[in-house]
């Protein structure tokens, strides 16, 4: 594709190195390279245009039964739509003349099975209403050949497990049936037999020349072309086999992980005593591969199968011991080992026995094989000279014998086959091919050589009949194809067989005596170094590339000659006709009716390719192309590298490659009507008119595309112009849609907006004009009332309010002053008589509680020993009770079994006297339902006899409705399966889809967790530095309360000060008629609080009268029953809002003469000394200087 018309996020097909093509979207583009991010997470990059498809969702969804009918035909599309196929168990797919058949590895598939052949066999001339199949091609072929009695030919290839034998066998189970279809039971019958005949051929035919590989454990080694004759009224008749290049390899070893032929190991695995033979790890040739055992021909039961196939056909049993026989002395031959002796060999001692086995075997002299093993005889100069042969010309002699002998055996029971299956005369046929697919090892020979020249021969025809019909249907449709050149690989095939190709020179270098393989190599170098089929590489000393039309293969030369010569010498077929045994003797033909040219295996093979060719050229040919899609062999696996290998070897691809050198893509009228009106000016109704605008519009010619008659032909170029000028226009119009559907709603808008402001403003006005009024008469006639009414409060409360006051105060000091006398009145007795009843108190409490105690103990004690003694009297009864309820069970027990067993003997007694009465009874019953069932039978017979008829008639009615029921419902069903499909397909979609976005939301959660991780260690750096900041905010604080420290005393002598004057003005509030206060040391230095109130109550100092407060209500209220008097002051509170305490005090003396120094206790001299107990004790006086604690 071209790299301009690639755009980023587009939907593609890219090439990926594990899966081939794969559906992804582009993700990076440069021009030259891109990266495609596939839909199943992987990622491709550096890929260039060729490996990058962009494709439409229409695209993709395409699933048709015929590639050819895809909207765009390329490599990806083609195997897109066979993966999606073949993981829904549809494994056979169209490409025009082709049916591409994936092997499925399992033969269970629903709509497969043989039980689904009816519904093809009730079909007319072609299938039309049932999937493709290898019945379909079977069908149609045979259909071809009745209606224009011309030959047809099915052609079958693929590579080695692809399922090519299994689909002959399809192909030919289908012909049998449908050519007994109709007619009459004889002819039917006769059919019938021939058909089981010819199946019966396919187990001998595979296990002589079939064997397991790397890659099928059924391989056919050797090709086959049957012609199947079908007589003037469509009934099988016969059938003939021709054979091509048994690879002879095979017969005398095997490569690692492989086996030999089949029946090397069945006649060791028959056990058949005859043969002679022992355990297959004896045979070096069937230990050659160290595989012994297989899922087919492994067994004696598959020996047994072989022998009555044999027979079935019509072998005689002798023949049949004769085959087995050839084998085991191949076995037997292929152990014989030969030593040194001088400048020749003698035979090994150790495989003296396996050459009289083989002798045996072979009914040959042994005298006789042992000289012509160890010698050769040359004629030279009209004399005859005798030459030994050393070890390595020995064994390579008795390979040369072995190989031979089993060829012909096989080409004997090929022919055997064709006596028994033939039918002479001139009729018509289906040609059956069944031949090796197209061949690229890590080592190719000689067989690959004559292997791939088949291949390419027949593709070569397969391009020029599919490119032929194509350009008839161009021509139909009044397209012009002159300029069109389709893919020849002639060149390629003249290359390899025309004179003085490969093997034309191959030929010629073994008839020269000293010919060499180098010297093969270097010939075709010289004569094909210009030809763009052949390459050389220089350090390639011994292999050539050959550029076939599946890819290149490179041939090794080592040993080519001697494969193509294959030459047995003349003295070792001279033994091998003067065997005792007829079947030996008749392997190898005398040489006067056999002709005396002598032909190399190339050169004859050769011969037959072109003989096959001009067979297949007579005929009508058909194509079925095996698949194997992964190299596992298991169901529903599949690998998109080797299906694109085995579909360009298969030549599938070859046909996309015809259809690219004309036009691919074709569209019918209506579905480019449908897919680009919108590139056209003027979307008339007429989809061909559409058409020629477009191509008018976009100025196409000949190498863009043409209109047909019916369809629109496209090249690559032309559709891929198309689908940018659809985007380009669909943009085009996606923004005017966007603009008009803006412009709209705009237009909307700004018109609801107008309207609404409208009506804002038309209903603003309407309620202004009233509610205005009416406001301005309510507010008038409230303001009013409430001016009045409060100017009179206003005046009233003032002259009430100075009256008021006056009371209240005298109230409040009344108060005050008597509830202050009450509570220095009885504070002093309370307190007296708290302390003088305490220890009265203290001991009451403490004996009521020991009295408690001893009577608690003693009340536990006595109901302890009262439980105790109630259990022990329990314990006694209930011991008394369980001895007298075991006697009474023992003596019921007792009496129970004797009743039982009186019982018992009563019952048995009375049940023989019935049985012997019942035995009577049923004996007279017997007699008597004898005689009515035989009547009743006589009865029935009759009824039955003349039902019978009219059963039978209804039998052919209801047979026909049903099988019409049947057609009818399994085409529901199919249709129901589809439907299944379809929404399975769905399902897996929505679940792709669901773990697409399930794995979206595991990489934001991914993300999420990282971001909370990187905020966490942020904030622990913040945490830390915030842990910094308060550490030095504390060292700043310890500073800060140091220094405040320091400065304590000074603030603590300031605050004394305050206190006292305090004290001062209070005591002149108190007694205001004193004039004098004493301001002595006594009272000014301070003095504590709590020594005063723990003073005893007799103490003979006179206590003042402290700071008695402002108001009453603050005044304490003593506690009755407690030896706190006054509350403790919260530590929040100041010295003025707090009140001083009341103490027991003598009798007053006159007021009049009243000091502040006769209100301080006397302390002495030692409580105030030295300067910091006087800090301390102003200290705890700031804190609580009337608090209060008993």
């Amino acid at each position: 594709m071209s790299g301009s018309l690639i755009e980023i996020g587009g939907q593609c097909l890219a090439m990926s190195p594990k899966d081939s093509w794969k559906v992804g979207k582009v993700s990076d583009w440069n021009g030259k390279l891109g990266s495609v991010k596939c839909d199943d997470g992987e990622g491709l990059t550096k890929l260039n245009d060729e490996s990058i498809v962009l494709v439409s969702d229409e695209v993709l969804a395409e699933d048709v039964d015929d590639l050819l009918n895809l909207s765009l035909l390329h490599d990806g599309t083609l195997l897109h739509v066979l993966r999606k196929r073949y993981m829904r168990d549809v494994i056979y797919t169209n490409i025009g003349a082709i049916v591409v058949a994936l092997n499925p590895f399992n033969f269970k598939i629903a709509w497969y099975t043989d039980d689904n052949m009816p519904k093809y066999l009730c079909e007319g001339d072609r299938i039309e209403n049932n999937l493709p199949h290898s019945w379909a091609v079977a069908h149609n072929t045979y259909f071809e050949l009745r209606n224009d009695s011309e030959n047809q030919t099915i052609l079958v290839s693929g590579e080695s497990g692809a399922g090519k034998t299994e689909a002959s066998k399809i192909v030919m189970k289908y012909l049998a049936a449908i050519s007994c279809k109709s007619g009459d039971q004889a002819n039917k019958d006769a059919a019938s037999q021939v058909g089981v005949k010819i199946n019966m051929a396919s187990p001998p035919l595979e296990s002589f020349g079939n064997a397991k590989t790397v890659r099928n454990d059924n391989s056919s080694r050797f090709g086959k072309f049957m012609r199947v004759k079908i007589d003037p009224s469509g009934y099988l008749v016969g059938a003939h086999i021709t054979k091509y290049l048994l690879e002879k390899s095979r017969i005398v070893t095997a490569s690692i992980g492989e086996r030999v032929y089949h029946s090397f190991y069945l006649v060791v695995r028959g056990q058949d005593p005859e043969y002679k033979l022992g355990a297959d790890k004896d045979y070096k040739s069937l230990a050659a591969g160290k595989t012994f055992d297989n899922k087919e021909f492994d067994s004696k039961e598959e020996f047994e199968e072989v022998c009555k196939a044999l027979s079935t056909m019509g072998v005689a049993e002798e023949d049949i011991h004769s085959i087995w026989h050839c084998v085991a002395g191949v076995l037997n031959a292929l152990n014989i080992e030969f030593v040194e002796n001088g400048e020749g060999s003698l035979l090994s001692d150790k495989t003296t026995n396996y050459v009289d086995r083989m002798c045996e075997h072979w009914q040959i002299e042994k005298d006789t094989f042992l000289k012509e093993a160890t010698t050769t005889t040359l004629s030279m100069g009209g004399q005859m000279i005798t030459k030994e042969l050393n070890p390595v010309k020995a064994i390579d002699g008795r390979d040369a014998l072995v190989k031979a002998t089993y060829d012909l055996e096989f080409g004997w029971l090929v022919e055997t086959c064709n006596d028994i299956l033939d039918k002479p005369g001139d009729m018509k046929w289906i040609g059956l091919l069944d031949i090796f697919g197209f061949e690229d090892f890590e080592i190719n020979s000689f067989e690959q050589i004559c292997i791939n020249l088949a291949n390419e021969a027949l593709q070569g025809h397969y391009n020029e009949y599919i490119f032929q019909k194509d350009m008839d249907l161009c021509r139909a449709e009044g397209i012009d194809v002159n300029e069109i050149e389709f893919p020849d690989n002639a060149p390629c095939i003249s290359m390899m067989a025309a004179k003085g190709g490969v093997l034309h020179l191959l030929d010629e270098e073994c008839m020269l005596g000293k010919g060499s393989d180098d010297g093969w190599l270097q010939k075709v170098e010289e004569h094909h170094k210009k030809n763009p089929f052949f390459m050389k590489k220089q350090l390639a000393k011994d292999s050539f590339i050959v550029r076939h039309y599946a890819g290149d293969v490179s041939y090794t030369v080592t040993g080519i000659l001697d494969k193509n010569r294959d030459t047995l010498k003349e003295a070792y077929k001279n033994m091998m006709r003067s065997s005792k045994s007829p079947f030996i003797a008749a392997l190898h033909p005398d040489p006067a009716t056999t002709s005396t040219k002598k032909q190399t295996v190339g050169g004859f093979f050769k011969e037959q390719v072109g003989l096959l060719m001009s067979v297949i050229s007579s005929t009508n040919p058909h194509w079925i192309r095996c698949i194997k899609p992964h190299p596992a062999k298991k169901p529903l696996m599949f690998d998109g590298i080797q299906t694109m290998k085995q579909l360009a070897s298969s030549g599938v691809l070859g046909t996309v490659k015809i259809r690219k050198a004309g036009y691919p893509i074709r569209l019918s009228y209506p579905n480019f009507k449908v897919r680009y009106r919108v590139i056209a000016a003027d979307p008339t109704i007429d989809p061909k008119a559409i058409a020629e605008g477009v191509f008018q519009a976009l100025g196409f010619g000949n190498m863009d595309g043409q209109l047909g008659k019916s369809i629109c032909f496209l090249k690559p170029a032309g559709y891929v112009a198309l689908e940018k000028k659809k985007k380009e226009q669909l943009k085009v119009f996606a923004a005017r849609m966007a603009m008009a559907g803006r412009t709209r709603a705009a237009r909307l808008r700004i018109a609801c907006q107008r309207r609404v402001a409208y009506v804002e403003t038309i209903q603003s006005f309407l309620r202004s004009k009233p509610s205005e009024r009416e406001w301005r008469a309510r507010q008038y006639d409230l303001m009013k009332d409430a001016i009045i009414e409060a100017t009179k409060n206003l005046l009233n409360g003032m002259r009430d309010e100075t009256s008021v006051r006056a009371e209240i105060e005298a109230e409040e000091a009344a108060a005050h002053k008597e509830l202050v006398s009450g509570l220095m009145e009885g504070l002093e007795s309370v307190i007296e008589q708290w302390w003088k009843d305490k220890p009265e108190r203290d001991a009451k409490v403490q004996k009521k509680l020991l009295e408690e105690e001893g009577l608690l103990r003693e009340e536990v004690h006595a109901e302890e020993d009262g439980v105790w003694r109630e259990l022990m009297k329990q314990m006694a009864v209930e011991s008394k009770e369980a001895e007298k309820r075991a006697s009474e069970r023992d003596q019921q027990e007792r009496l129970g079994r004797e009743a039982l067993e009186a019982e018992e003997d009563t019952e048995w007694s009375d049940l023989i006297k019935l049985m012997a009465a019942e035995g009577k009874e049923a004996e007279e019953r017997a007699l008597e339902r004898d005689e009515q069932e035989r009547k009743g039978r006589e009865s029935v017979e009759n009824e039955e006899d003349t039902e019978w008829e009219q059963l039978m008639q209804l039998l052919e009615v209801e047979c026909r409705q049903a099988e019409d029921r049947q057609f009818e419902r399994e085409d529901r069903e199919r249709k129901e399966e589809e439907a299944k499909i379809r929404a399975e397909n769905e399902r897996l979609r929505k679940i792709e889809e669901a773990r697409r976005e399930e794995e979206r939301q595991i990489a934001l959660r991914e993300m999420e967790k990282k971001r909370r991780i990187a905020l966490a260690a942020w904030k622990q750096q913040q945490e830390v530095q915030n842990e910094e900041l308060r550490r030095l905010d504390a060292i700043k604080k310890k500073k800060e309360v140091f220094k405040r420290d320091r400065l304590q005393p000074q603030l603590a002598a300031q605050e004394l000060k305050q206190n006292e004057r305090l004290q001062i003005a209070r005591a002149r509030l108190a007694y205001p008629s004193e004039t004098a206060f004493d301001l002595s040391p006594k009272l000014t230095r301070g003095h504590n609080i709590r020594q005063l109130t723990k003073a005893p109550p007799n103490s003979t100092h006179t206590t003042p009268i402290a700071n008695l407060s402002k108001s009453p209500s603050h005044s304490p209220s003593p506690s009755r029953g407690s030896p706190t008097t006054t509350p403790r002051r919260s530590a929040n509170a100041t010295p003025t809002s707090s009140c001083s305490p009341s103490f027991p005090q003598s009798p007053a003396p006159n007021a009049s003469t009243v000091s502040v120094a006769s209100m301080t206790p006397e302390f002495p001299a030692s409580h105030f000394t030295g300067r910091k107990d006087r800090l301390n004790q102003a200290r705890l006086d700031s804190q609580g200087y009337s608090s209060l604690d008993m």
